[in-house]
């Protein structure tokens, strides 16, 4: 006997005696636990009965991997042309202090990469948009820092003195922001899954990466540059 729902044999007991009242289907195979599991989806099964409506397929669609590979790379390229963009305005805006600042940017990027290699992680284009992003943030603290700087030297100070004050007094600020992005990336990871979760990873590792690159490397630089080999770059026009 065949109990049918929705044109589906949901269950094919073989009778063994003749029913007069009520019957009990046995399931005997497999160990206690899957008889259990089984029992139980059938009961939900029985419960649950035929669907008021058959479903029928209205339309049917397939994307095929080319799409997302080619989403991936249009992404790629968004993100070059925007680090090409903000590398030609640090360049032009902060002369000497921004070819520094493009050397952290790419110092960002390479270990970034290295970073995700290491984890093996795939770069999705929710990634793409992540590390673009971690360019940005990166870039936007050497902003500060090089405007602390201007600030400084506007108020009488030397070159050298500027570039102490100015990362000293622009540390707390880039530190209390790249902290709160942190700890959004972390909620992401833990309660996102998929693309966004790929999304936060790498934005994290650009922004822990944003503390050493744009603030200990670039002043290890400058303090090289000018205190060592007493040379003045410049950062204004």
């Amino acid at each position: 006997m065949a109990i049918v729902l929705d044109k589906v044999v949901k269950s094919a007991p073989v009778i063994q005696s003749r029913i007069s009242d009520s019957g009990q289907i046995t399931l005997g195979r497999g160990g206690y636990d899957q008889v259990l599991k089984d029992a139980k989806v059938l009961a939900i099964t029985l419960k649950s009965g035929a669907l008021p409506a058959a479903l029928e397929q209205q339309e049917e669609r397939t994307v095929g991997p080319s799409v997302g590979a080619d989403a991936i790379k249009k992404g790629q390229m968004g993100a070059l042309a925007g680090s090409l963009i903000v590398f030609a305005f640090m360049v032009v805006y902060y002369r000497s202090f921004g070819v520094l600042a493009c050397l952290a940017l790419s110092l960002n990027l390479v270990m970034t990469f290295a970073i995700l290699s290491a984890l093996n992680a795939t770069l999705t284009l929710p990634g793409v948009a992540g590390l673009a992003l971690g360019l940005g943030i990166s870039v936007d603290a050497s902003v500060i820092i090089f405007e602390r700087i201007k600030e400084e030297m506007n108020h009488g100070l030397g070159l050298a003195a500027a570039i102490r004050e100015g990362y000293d007094r622009a540390f707390s600020s880039i530190f209390d922001s790249n902290v709160t992005s942190v700890a959004v990336c972390i909620v992401l990871m833990y309660y996102g899954t998929g693309p966004v979760r790929g999304f936060a990873v790498t934005l994290l590792t650009g922004l822990v990466i944003t503390l050493f690159t744009a603030v200990f490397f670039t002043r290890a630089i400058l303090d090289l540059v000018v205190n060592r080999l007493k040379l003045i770059p410049s950062i204004r026009w």
